[in-house]
């Protein structure tokens, strides 16, 4: 009876001294970078850059191009003033995405999933552990000391086949792109960017003026 109780101590001891799994990580490069980006955009000033959107379906070798401004203000807040072709604005904030489109006078309002998140340009915003369990993350030097970092997801999504990230030395964002699981691709170009005063936060969650009909998804 006594070694009958000995060896169910012992055969139970293992499997209780057994440690943790290790939690995910990012490489030490890529870290790094995310983390000048992060100390850069999260001073509580607006940043602001002009950018160019190119989008090229798949298949196809003409793209269509976009410009205008982009403002990054902590904690987590975007705002995309498209110019040229139209005029529209997108803004983000507490995970949800707004877009008005003056000419429709609409205004869509979404909640963005994780894949939708990652399309940002403030990935590097996000968890780190959450990114490394579920992206594959490597990193490579760029010009000028800056650091290229290519998210692919661990499983297959239609969504978001991989996102390339570019960050200067500085922390700024340079590039962002993306191709979604049918191979349609899309590419963001910042350059210039400028700190302002802090924007007010209704700025990041637009509205629309009177009579602008909403669509909830």
């Amino acid at each position: 009876m006594r070694i009958s109780l000995l060896l169910l101590v012992l055969g139970a001891s293992p499997l209780l001294a057994q440690p943790e799994p290790a939690a995910a990580k990012l490489p030490p490069d890529v870290a790094s970078a995310f983390g000048r980006a992060a100390s850069l955009y999260t001073d509580g000033s607006a940043h602001a850059a002009p950018f160019t959107q190119i989008y090229t379906p798949s298949g196809f070798t003409t793209a269509r191009r976009e410009s205008g401004t982009l403002w990054i203000q902590t904690p987590q807040r975007l705002r995309f003033d498209y110019e040229a072709p139209e005029k529209k604005t997108f803004t983000y904030d507490a995970g949800e995405g707004r877009l008005f489109t003056p000419e429709d006078k609409q205004l869509t309002i979404q909640r963005l999933g994780p894949e939708e998140r990652a399309r940002l340009p403030i990935v590097f915003l996000s968890d780190p552990a959450e990114l490394a369990r579920e992206y594959a993350v490597s990193g490579e030097t760029a010009e000028g000391g800056a650091t290229r970092v290519l998210l692919k997801p661990r499983a297959p999504r239609p969504e978001l086949a991989w996102l390339r990230l570019t960050l200067a030395k500085d922390g700024a964002v340079a590039e962002l792109s993306y191709e979604d699981g049918s191979g349609n691709r899309t590419e963001f170009r910042f350059d210039g960017w400028r700190t302002q005063k802090a924007r007010p936060a209704a700025d990041f969650k637009i509205a629309g003026p009177p009579g602008t009909r909403i669509l909830q998804n």
